[in-house]
């Protein structure tokens, strides 16, 4: 079998015995998302030394940013932004603006730190390899989801 193969039936596989524990499930993905990252960029021995430190450092940071940004999100809601003032409200879309920022300047650093690392062609495919990671990982919960209402 191809590796591909092998390492697509492995997500599959895994995303569907996913345990409830939310812990596990995101260090599972985290597991999956690793394999096929390092799958689909055919990562030498020694670009994989220098990408992986390179890249956790990233996806750390890129982490509590995702966070932050959630914790934003729920202030945002309109049921708790209604009896905010005006400079309230400004301030709020300020650290909105911040956060998105950082999001970029994160992504850019992670481009800048990658080159020497690994191929440029390599570090432009990693961005499509994480959405099609992504997106497979949607599509799993959601077939998942469909066959537990059918049950």
């Amino acid at each position: 079998m191809s590796k591909k193969i092998i390492t697509t039936l492995l997500l599959i596989v895994s995303l569907i015995t996913f345990a409830q524990d939310k812990n596990k499930r995101v260090e599972r993905v985290k597991a999956l998302r690793v394999a096929f990252i390092s799958d689909r960029l055919d990562l030498t021995t020694d670009e994989a030394q220098k990408f992986w430190p390179i890249f956790n450092q990233f996806d750390d940071k890129h982490f509590e940013l995702q966070r932050q940004k959630k914790q934003l999100m729920e202030k945002l809601r309109p049921e708790n932004t209604a009896n905010l003032s005006e400079k309230e409200t400004a301030k709020l879309m300020d650290q909105d603006d911040q956060i998105e920022s950082e999001i970029q300047n994160n992504r850019r650093q992670l481009t800048k730190d990658l080159q020497g690392a690994i191929p440029n062609q390599k570090i432009l495919m990693l961005r499509q390899i994480e959405i099609e990671f992504k997106n497979k990982l949607l599509q799993q919960m959601k077939n998942r989801g469909e066959a537990r209402r059918r049950n």
